[in-house]
């Protein structure tokens, strides 16, 4: 799974991802905040097997989900505009962990 982090013009948090032919693009208008939740999650699912956070934005909100069993990790995204319209799908993977914290914390890292 292909996994990048940026600052966009704007200073919000970006996020590029893929694997294969599925990819998708989210971001969050508070930098610092979402950097530290996002490692937050990846550390929750180092050690319990699940981490979970939200990247605000003004038009909604991005969850990320992570599920550790074993040596593998499954992410979800999803989006919500709000509570009517429910969770949206974004983006959904599957790799080996270690490889994959190791690579978020080094892409928070770069952005901090």
């Amino acid at each position: 799974m292909e996994f990048t982090l940026a600052t966009d013009v704007l200073g919000r948090l970006s996020c590029a991802m893929s694997d294969g032919q599925t990819a998708a693009t989210v971001s969050a208008s508070n930098r610092r905040a979402a950097s530290s939740d996002l490692m937050e999650a990846i550390e929750g699912a180092a050690s319990t097997g699940y981490g979970e956070c939200y990247w605000q934005q003004a038009e909604g909100e991005y969850r990320w989900m992570f599920r550790r069993e074993g040596a593998r990790v499954r992410v979800a995204v999803l989006w919500s505009t709000g509570t009517l319209t429910g969770w949206e799908h974004v983006f959904w993977s599957e790799c080996d962990f270690e490889p994959f914290a190791r690579h978020v914390r080094d892409e928070v890292a770069r952005q901090n």
